[in-house]
């Protein structure tokens, strides 16, 4: 947009006005509403006029003896980027008797510089000693302040360097006011900085450094009273000065990020909002080299961190393929920091990891792979990633942890890919010597939760068993059980621990080494174990663990419950009326646990056959309904993941016949009547029939 819009708003205080932005920024409206600009700052007179403001045309270096400049007030307008609509804060600065100017763009009025003359030649060799001499000077000046032990003869040097100076100029340079101020740090106490303060010449020396140091100087400085929080006044000239140049387009997009990270720990919170107006106008100058420089100021940003993400989302697909490694992961834990997970940005980044799997360390992938997880985001690009990257490397790959967040991100989503888990498989057997025992767990249960056997099980499981009995008093009596529930549900039965586990020195410790929110989850798991060794398992003396007999909650999914309750008049209709049917029960032979909660049982008229059932007799005459939600599935909604497939186990053992329906199908065909009906009546007709019982022999009739 290369013009600027003019506009007005009566204030009680006069006329504001200001430019539009070079953005698509709508006309911004002031709200109506003032609050100070800093903690110190109440001026609203307007600047002196020695020496003129900056941008009137006249001087642009304006004398460190006089008052420092201020903002006016605090005001915000709305912004409009695309569809997004936001109230952001703005600077609003005072520029003649009740006239303000708001500055959002880089369109900023100024005098055309005029055109020296071409033959300048003594004039510039006489400019350039001058400036050597005045360099030499300020070197002469910071020795000495060096040299000094106390605040006194700091301000006794320079007080005499501006005696010696030309009326009008303070006498030294920036660089000499950055250095007094250091040495007058170093030197004073707390309460004598405060006192000193609020002096003249202390005052002359941070308005030496507001008008002429380089932004990078000021930055260093505010970086250095992070310490120094007591010198309120000090802090918000600073400031204020890195306010005003960010305003004019003057700072660099890093600075405007070193600026957002060192005012809020000066905490200023309310000049870090203003920052925004200088990202967004310099949105072209984002590259691959700072993009990351402005995702991590996104969580010190409160009020304008959206509109900062929104300039970096329409930014950061057009940069993506040049981004480093470290760049891509201070992105992504920038993201994570803020808790967002902006889909453009992640999908991206995705992206961005496929294309340069090859390229990347095992740290930088590990440290990817867990931001990602973090933020909740997977897709098919990272998972095709990992793919290739596990089949390139293999048992070459050095680093544990890498493996375990390739585990954990598999097992988060539901990721059932063959190459990655028995690559992970074979790293497993191939270096568990070097292996910390405190991962077993995280190495495990992963293919137990995605009901995966590799494809070399017999060594994958010996070696197992090895590393466990080994380390079995080093690992947690937490992951031991959550080890031994994996076991069960790849149908695998550790005989060799269960001494271990039913002891009642490993319970003692189990108990008490188990915070109490975890500890009924716990004791869930333990009694699985038990069930499922006493189900599936002809050499388990069991069960070992007492039926609990204690009336408890059960927690039942409300989705399941809606549907089930919504369709109870067609299963009715299946089952042979309402007294062949009944909702949400465990079975007596189970443990109370959600797991074995059954949605539905047909069985025939009245309760008895239910609550009494022959496991060895009654068998495949009662049916159980399950209704899977699709997160008992794996990402590509054809597996059921591990405890799914172990409940439907059970209840197959227990001599049920289990039919199977999908929560999401249901929930399509609830408003169609007829072809719900169809639907369950074919899943009812593919009903898995039941299981013998661990040491049966069927006969060739198929009964008992």
């Amino acid at each position: 947009m290369s013009r600027c819009v003019w506009y007005s708003l009566r204030s009680p205080r006069g006329v504001v006005g200001g430019f539009g932005a070079s953005l698509h920024y709508c006309l911004p409206q002031f709200a109506a509403r003032v609050c100070a600009f800093s903690s110190k700052d109440t001026g609203d007179d307007p600047p002196p006029t020695n020496p003129p403001e900056r941008g009137s045309g006249t001087n642009n270096a304006p004398s460190s003896n006089t008052s420092s400049k201020k903002f006016v007030r605090n005001a915000t307008i709305l912004v409009q980027q695309g569809c997004d609509i936001q109230e952001l804060p703005v600077v609003v600065r005072k520029i003649a008797e009740d006239e303000f100017i708001s500055f959002v763009s880089n369109k900023i009025i100024t005098a055309p510089l005029s055109t020296p003359p071409s033959n300048t030649t003594v004039e510039e060799s006489a400019s350039a000693n001058d400036l050597k001499a005045s360099l030499e000077a300020d070197l002469e000046i910071i020795r000495s302040i060096d040299g000094c032990h106390s605040t006194k003869g700091v301000l006794t040097i320079l007080k005499e360097r501006e005696n010696e100076a030309p009326s009008g100029t303070a006498g030294y340079g920036p660089s000499v006011a950055i250095r007094a101020l250091e040495k007058i740090l170093k030197v004073e106490s707390l309460l004598e900085l405060k006192e000193l303060e609020e002096t003249e010449p202390f005052e002359r020396i941070v308005n030496s450094i507001v008008f002429h140091a380089d932004s990078k100087a000021i930055l260093d400085l505010l970086d250095e009273l992070r310490s120094y929080l007591e010198l309120p006044k000090t802090i918000d000239m600073l400031g204020n000065e890195m306010v005003y140049r960010c305003s004019e387009n003057t700072l660099s997009i890093e600075e405007c990020c070193d600026a957002i990270e060192v005012l809020t720990q000066c905490r200023r919170p309310e000049m870090v909002e203003k920052f925004w107006s200088g990202i967004a106008d310099q949105e072209k100058s984002i590259s691959e080299r700072n993009v990351h420089f402005v995702f991590s100021s996104l969580p010190y940003l409160k009020v304008s961190r959206r509109a900062v993400l929104t300039v970096l989302e329409r930014r950061i697909p057009q940069l993506w393929w040049q981004m480093s490694p470290n760049a891509t992961i201070e992105v992504l834990q920038a993201l994570v920091a803020c808790k967002l997970s902006p889909y453009r940005v992640t999908q991206t980044l995705a992206r961005w990891l496929n294309t340069n799997i090859h390229a990347v360390a095992e740290d930088e992938l590990g440290a990817i792979l867990e931001a990602f997880t973090n933020l909740a985001y997977s897709d098919a690009q990272i998972e095709r990633a990992i793919e290739r990257y596990v089949k390139a490397k293999g048992v070459k790959v050095s680093s544990q942890n890498l493996i375990v967040t390739i585990l954990r991100h598999c097992e988060e989503f539901r990721l059932r890919n063959a190459h990655i888990l028995n690559g992970c498989s074979e790293f497993f057997i191939a270096n568990f010597g070097q292996l910390e025992p405190s991962y077993l767990k995280a190495l495990f249960c992963p293919f137990a939760y995605l009901d995966f056997v590799p494809t070399n099980a017999t060594k994958f499981f010996d070696t197992m068993n090895m590393f466990l009995d080994l380390h079995f008093a080093k690992i947690r009596p937490t992951d031991t059980i959550d080890i031994m529930f994996a076991y069960i549900c790849l149908e695998r039965f550790p005989l060799n621990f269960v001494n271990r586990i039913f002891n009642p020195y490993f319970l003692d410790v189990l108990h008490a080494k188990t915070r109490p929110e975890r500890l009924d989850v716990v004791r869930g798991k333990l009694k699985v174990f038990d069930t499922g060794l006493t189900l599936e398992c002809p050499d388990y003396d069991g069960p070992l663990l007492p039926r609990d007999h204690s009336a408890k909650a059960v927690f039942h999914d409300g989705r399941i419950k809606r549907i089930v309750n919504y369709i109870t008049t067609e299963l009715e209709e299946l089952a042979g009326g309402p007294e062949c049917m009944t909702k949400f029960s465990v079975l007596q032979h189970l443990p109370v646990n959600s797991l074995y909660l059954v949605d539905v049982i047909f069985h025939p008229p009245g309760l008895g056959n239910i609550f009494s059932l022959n496991t060895m007799k009654e068998r495949n005459i009662n049916v159980a309904v399950l209704v899977h939600l699709p997160e008992y599935f794996d990402s590509t909604g054809k597996y059921l993941i591990g405890p799914q497939v172990m409940r439907i186990r059970h209840l197959r053992r227990l001599g049920l016949k289990v039919a199977t329906l999908r929560f999401d199908v249901l929930y399509k065909l609830k408003i169609h009547p007829q072809e719900l009906r169809e639907y369950l009546v074919e899943r009812m007709k593919l009903a898995l029939d039941a299981l013998p019982p661990p040491g049966a022999t069927m006969t060739v009739d198929g009964s008992l």
